[in-house]
């Protein structure tokens, strides 16, 4: 995850967006790692409102279509290269339907 998250931020086209955070990279890894714990094992869910994070990141950078289709494609690369089988393919497709949620919320 923090391999995802570090090249996602470096990422040319979401490195604004990351640097808008006001939070740690570090701290995003975390919370990242809790969300996709909690969705893919069944862990424990964390309490915070994900939504209302990234409206207050679109709010002071926005997060457009392209952003999404770039953090997908980087999603997919670091899934398809880092792990196979069933709950690889689930978070693949789970990060496609957030994708589209959130960019649904966003846009207003």
């Amino acid at each position: 995850m923090a391999e995802f998250c570090a090249c996602a931020a470096e990422d040319e086209l979401l490195a604004p967006v990351f640097a808008t955070m006001g939070t740690p990279l570090i701290r995003h890894v975390e919370a990242v790692t809790d969300f996709w714990c909690c969705e893919l094992l069944d862990e424990p869910s964390p309490s915070r409102d994900l939504l209302a994070v990234h409206q207050n990141v679109h709010a002071a950078h926005p997060i457009g279509a392209r952003h999404f289709e770039r953090w997908l494609a980087l999603w997919q690369d670091s899934v398809d290269t880092t792990f196979v089988g069933p709950a690889a393919d689930r978070a693949k497709t789970l990060a496609v339907n957030i994708a589209h949620s959130m960019r649904i919320h966003l846009a207003g």
